[in-house]
């Protein structure tokens, strides 16, 4: 392997004890580079303010995403993938937009907005075709 991945999260224990650390394959470590790119808003790295994306500047209160929204959100998604994520190119990013039923605990159950990502691109140094599928919940926040 001409390059070494380690897996996330970091155990800092195993570094700090000198032990082994965990590590995973090209097509692991890009997943993990993208899933931080989707879930980072711009400012929150304080090494670098422009590493995150446009989507947590964006009103999660709308009944329904317009195009002109989901276009800025994948867009800038895009940017970021391009500056940040070498390993890869010829981009494509999909973003759908869903509603779903969440159990409340109460007689009336709870509509959450979900999004989900599809990025599909090409790994450099391999020439080889990747997907990565990420989604959470917006309103309010979770992961799946």
């Amino acid at each position: 392997m001409l390059h070494q991945y380690y897996k996330l999260p970091l155990e800092l224990g195993n570094i700090l004890g000198k032990k082994e650390i965990k590590k995973c394959s090209l097509k692991d470590s890009i997943a993990h580079h993208l899933h931080l790119m989707l879930t980072t808003s711009f400012g929150e790295l304080m090494s670098d303010e422009q590493f995150g994306n446009k989507l947590w500047e964006e009103d999660f209160d709308n009944v329904s995403y317009r195009s002109r929204q989901k276009e800025k959100i994948i867009l800038s998604v895009g940017r970021t993938i391009a500056k940040f994520e070498k390993r890869l190119e010829k981009v494509k990013i999909e973003m759908y937009v869903h509603q779903e039923e969440s159990p409340s605990g109460t007689a009336d159950p709870r509509m959450k907005r979900k999004l989900e990502f599809v990025i599909t691109a090409v790994i450099s140094a391999t020439n080889e075709p990747i997907t990565y599928r990420d989604g959470f919940f917006i309103s309010p926040l979770a992961y799946n």
